[in-house]
């Protein structure tokens, strides 16, 4: 695969960087973008990741409602896990070095992946 250039990662860094303000809304939007023009595949590929993983992180937001008042600090946590994670991520994708999303679900899944599975049943 071909190393992507520093305006790729600086792309790919500034739409990580609104994710921790905006949630899942930049991760989505360049996601939809890169696959409906079938962009690069760096692209389509950290945004695929990033949006796995904030969809996996959004119940948490919404099981703060359900808690009791006693758990407040429980959204903190959420917060602070979010954003060591994008913050690494942020970090080897500038270093040119792999990354995953440890918690992430894999609700999307790569057009990559997808190929191994379908030649494994064969």
């Amino acid at each position: 695969m071909n190393e992507p250039t520093i305006r790729k990662k600086v792309i790919v860094q500034v739409m990580l960087g609104l994710s921790l303000v905006l949630g899942v809304i930049s991760p989505l939007l360049m996601y939809i973008i890169t696959n409906k023009r079938k962009m690069n595949i760096f692209y389509r590929e950290t945004s695929r990741k990033a949006l796995n993983f904030h969809l996996t992180i959004f119940p948490f937001f919404l099981i703060r409602y359900f808690l009791p008042q006693d758990y407040g600090n429980f959204i903190y946590i959420v917060l602070a896990v979010e954003l060591i994670f994008i913050l690494n991520a942020m970090f080897r994708i500038g270093l040119n070095k792999p990354y995953t999303y440890p918690i992430a679900i894999p609700y999307i899944r790569g057009k990559i992946e997808t190929r191994e599975k379908k030649t494994k049943n064969f």
